[in-house]
């Protein structure tokens, strides 16, 4: 769930008059693949402005400024929307019916050869190793003098067995990742997924909304 504000002066549709909580397919019935060609283009993954779409959103200038969760967000009719669906909606002329995963978890990086549409527990399938973990192994912890290798799965966690050494219990894991169809790039640091990534071929100026 989102939210929006309508925005007269852009024509937004009256039930976003106020701040409510409006889902994300209501604010995405608010822009088509063809205002969205004729407001952006596409580089290399970044979203370009055509035209002037106010005060700093100048024609060639980059769209979209980074959130706290890591996606690049636009503000089109007075709505947020979040870069990546707009490109995918830009290249297949339809918004996305589930989630999209970003292939190597940056989530920045909004290449269409780098995302992919999944369902909500699909995209937990690639996620980035959490903050919290201690053994630098996703699903893996030392417990009592051994290491337990867990998964979870439709909501419910697996134990996978206890294992004298943090190598035999990393195996255990990443088997049941490859069996249950786990992206390879799941568990993986933030580092180690931006390496390789490719520069846009975009100047580098400053985002705007």
């Amino acid at each position: 769930m989102e939210q929006a504000k309508q925005s007269n002066t852009a024509g937004v549709a009256t039930r976003f008059d106020s701040e409510e909580k409006v889902s994300r397919r209501e604010i995405e019935s608010l822009l088509t693949q063809k205002e969205a060609l004729e407001l952006f283009e596409i580089r290399d993954g970044d979203l370009v402005n055509k035209v002037a779409r106010g005060r700093r959103a100048k024609p060639g200038c980059l769209a979209g400024s980074p959130n706290g969760d890591g996606y690049l967000r636009v503000r089109v009719k007075g709505a947020q929307f979040r870069v990546h669906r707009i490109i995918w909606l830009m290249t297949y002329g339809r918004w996305p019916e589930g989630q999209i995963d970003h292939v190597n978890g940056v989530r920045d990086d909004n290449r269409i050869e780098n995302m992919r549409e999944v369902t909500a527990q699909g995209n937990q399938r690639n996620q980035h190793i959490r903050i919290d973990n201690t053994s630098g192994v996703t699903g893996v912890a030392l417990e009592g003098g051994l290491w337990t290798a867990r998964i979870k799965v439709s909501g419910k966690k697996i134990r996978l067995g206890r294992f004298s050494t943090l190598s035999e219990a990393t195996a255990a894991r990443k088997a049941a990742e490859l069996v249950l169809g786990f992206h390879p790039n799941h568990g993986a640091t933030d580092e180690a997924r931006k390496f390789g990534r490719r520069r846009s071929a975009v100047p580098q100026v400053k985002r705007v909304a």
